[in-house]
C-alpha cells in the first residue's frame, strides 16, 4: 500500500438545521456516511461530485433520529441497501416515522457505547452524547492511525464527549450559536431555553473552549458545524473558537486548520495524513 492510500480523507456534505451529513474514506473504496439528513438525491450528486460511489458506502451511522440527520435514509437504504448502524433508541424512533418500510429493518444494526466493531477495516466507536433525542450518539473512526470524529447536537459538554474526541486528528464539532444573538433574536421563550438548555446546542464559545481541552498538535482539521441560520455568523463561530483556542494554545495555527462547514454545499475535502507514512 502506498503512502497516499494510508491517508484518510473527510467533509461534511452539509451542515445546519436543514440538513446534515458527513463522509470519511480511505483511498481504497470504502466510505462511511454520518447521517443523511439531506435528500437522497443531494447525498448521491454529492458522493459522485467527491467521484464515491454509492455502492462504496459501507455504511450509515445516525447520531440520532431528528428529520435534520435522516431525511435521506429511506431512500437510501430503498435505493442501495446500504447498511444502518444507530443506538437501539434512535432505531425504535425511526421505524415509528409514518410510512416507515418495515423491510428495511433487516439492515438496520443497534450500536451502543459499549460496543467496539470492524467496519472494512474502520475501528468504529461510539460516545453518548446529551440531546432531547431518542439516544443520541457520537462516533469516531480509526484506520491506518488516523481518528476521524464526528459529534454534533449537544447542550453541555460532558466527560465522555471529551474521551470521544480525544486523540482525534480531524473533527466535526457542533457551534451552534452565539449567546448573545439568541438572547436578543426572534425565537420565542422556550426555544431559546431548549436550545441553551443541557440536550439543546452547545455555543461558539464553549465549542472553543472544548476544543481548546482536547486540543494537540495532532489535529489536522477542524469542522464547525450545525450553525444557526438565525443565532450565528460564520464569521463569528470561527473568531470565537479561534480565541478560545489561542488563549491555551499559541501556536495551534502551525498545526490545525478551523473552517465552517458549508451549510448547503459539499465542503474542503481534506486528506488527513496518518502517523504511518
Amino acid at each position: 500500500m502506498s503512502n497516499i492510500e494510508k491517508n484518510l480523507w473527510f467533509t461534511t456534505l452539509a451542515s445546519g438545521s436543514s440538513g446534515n451529513s458527513s463522509i470519511v474514506g480511505d483511498g481504497e473504496g470504502n466510505s462511511i456516511l454520518v447521517d443523511c439528513g439531506i435528500s437522497c438525491k443531494r447525498i448521491v450528486d454529492s458522493l459522485n461530485e467527491l467521484s464515491v460511489a454509492a455502492e462504496d458506502i459501507k455504511g450509515i451511522f445516525i447520531t440520532h433520529e431528528h428529520t435534520d440527520h435522516i431525511n435521506g435514509l429511506m431512500m437510501l437504504m430503498k435505493k442501495y441497501k446500504i447498511p444502518v448502524f444507530a443506538s437501539l433508541g434512535t432505531l425504535l424512533a425511526i421505524t415509528k416515522n409514518k410510512g416507515f418500510d418495515n423491510s428495511y429493518k433487516k439492515i438496520m444494526h443497534k450500536f451502543d457505547s459499549s460496543c467496539k466493531f470492524d467496519l472494512s477495516g474502520f475501528e468504529v466507536n461510539c460516545f453518548n452524547i446529551p440531546h432531547d433525542a431518542a439516544e443520541p450518539l457520537g462516533f469516531s473512526f480509526i484506520k491506518n492511525g488516523v481518528k476521524v470524529s464526528v459529534c454534533t447536537d449537544f447542550g453541555i459538554v460532558t466527560d465522555e464527549i471529551e474521551e470521544g474526541l480525544r486523540g482525534s486528528n480531524a473533527m466535526v464539532v457542533e457551534a451552534n450559536h452565539d449567546e448573545r444573538l439568541l438572547e436578543v433574536g426572534r425565537y420565542p421563550f422556550h426555544l431559546k431555553r431548549r436550545i441553551l438548555g443541557d440536550k439543546g446546542h452547545i455555543s461558539n464559545e464553549n465549542s472553543g473552549k472544548l476544543i481548546a481541552k482536547i486540543w494537540n498538535e495532532n489535529i489536522q482539521h477542524i469542522f464547525l458545524s450545525h450553525l444557526s441560520d438565525e443565532n450565528n455568523m460564520p464569521e463569528l463561530a470561527l473568531e470565537t473558537v479561534k480565541y478560545e483556542l489561542f488563549m491555551k494554545h499559541k501556536n495551534y495555527e502551525d498545526y490545525t486548520k478551523i473552517v465552517v462547514a458549508n451549510r448547503n454545499k459539499i465542503s474542503e475535502k481534506v486528506i488527513i495524513k496518518s502517523s504511518m507514512n
